[in-house]
């Protein structure tokens, strides 16, 4: 049975194949959508999460196997479907399973997050526990939680670059070597740590619904990631996404615009990124890095930068680091 739902709400049994036209799985406002995600090459979907009414369809979130670093993409013919004893399986055309969850109801939320819940509604499983590339308002990232970035361009294969809140209570932006998965020294460190009393170290990242991104500690005051926001979703969405090149960045769109043509035109808008430097010299590649004037990131004393631009209300600084 293949559903294509206004309440957001997905019954067991629905089911949806991966064609070129494909039904999907909708939030109750429309606004974000499930299901397989056609990419360039046109036999090859992604099952995904993305903006349902905008006209790039960004992907928010995507099914990754147990080996983050295999390709995520699936064949023509693919299909997804809500059982009532093995939870939500992918499969491929010829019915091996690639990716499992836990279930028994699915529901598409108006925050992007799809959640799987028993008869009691109790969640069981959901995508803002599992997140890939970006972070959505009101999703909460918890202690070992960690934010992977892409490969360069439109590669869906996990890249280089992770952010991480710590079991310590830092949040860290870190290269790492793709084949053994090892961690290299943290590019960027929040600084919200306590050694000498766990409790004002932080604890959770927090995307607020108006944008506002921070860290709270159990003792004391926040670590303000972005400024203060008060943009409503109900005119903006807001997404906050680790790039291919390792910069965290949160970007917002407007719901809206005057017309259809200007519509089209409109791209996502980038505020300030929230990383600050790179440790990485050994690797090839450039990119760039941008933080407020006169700023530099915590744990990172004596950072130097080779050459240096100066732009509005921040500096770019270029420096080498492995793009994946």
């Amino acid at each position: 049975m293949a559903v294509a739902q206004t309440n957001g709400s997905v019954p067991v049994g629905a089911s949806i194949t991966a064609t070129d036209d494909s039904p999907s799985w909708l939030s109750a406002s429309g606004e974000f959508a499930f299901g397989f995600h056609q990419m360039e090459n046109k036999d090859y979907f992604l099952l995904s999460i993305w903006y349902e009414k905008i006209p790039e369809k960004t992907v928010v979130w995507y099914a990754m196997g147990e080996d983050p670093t295999d390709d995520p993409a699936v064949s023509r013919g693919s299909k997804v479907e809500l059982t009532d004893d093995r939870g939500l399986l992918l499969s491929d055309p010829q019915g091996n399973l690639i990716w499992t969850s836990r279930i028994c109801l699915g529901v598409m939320n108006d925050t992007g997050n799809f959640v799987l819940q028993n008869k009691n509604s109790d969640r069981l499983w959901e995508s803002f526990t599992h997140p890939t590339d970006t972070l959505l308002p009101t999703q909460i990232v918890e202690a070992g939680g960690i934010v992977s970035s892409q490969r360069i361009g439109d590669q869906l294969f996990t890249g280089r670059f992770q952010l991480a809140l710590l079991d310590d209570g830092n949040l860290v932006l870190n290269s790492m070597n793709l084949p053994t998965k090892v961690a290299y020294d943290a590019y960027y460190t929040s600084g919200t740590y306590d050694a000498s009393n766990s409790s004002n170290s932080g604890y959770q990242l927090i995307f607020n619904e108006s944008g506002y991104m921070y860290i709270p500690r159990r003792n004391g005051p926040t670590e303000d990631l972005t400024k203060k926001q008060h943009f409503l979703l109900l005119h903006f969405y807001h997404r906050a996404t680790l790039n291919f090149d390792g910069v965290f960045t949160q970007y917002s769109y407007p719901k809206t615009s005057s017309s259809n043509r200007s519509r089209a035109k409109i791209s996502w808008k980038k505020k300030l990124p929230l990383s600050n430097g790179k440790l990485d010299s050994g690797f090839n590649g450039k990119t760039f890095i941008k933080f407020k004037k006169g700023y530099l990131p915590p744990g990172n004393p004596g950072l130097r930068f080779p050459e240096t631009k100066t732009g509005k209300g921040h500096q770019v600084h270029h420096e080498n680091s492995a793009l994946g």
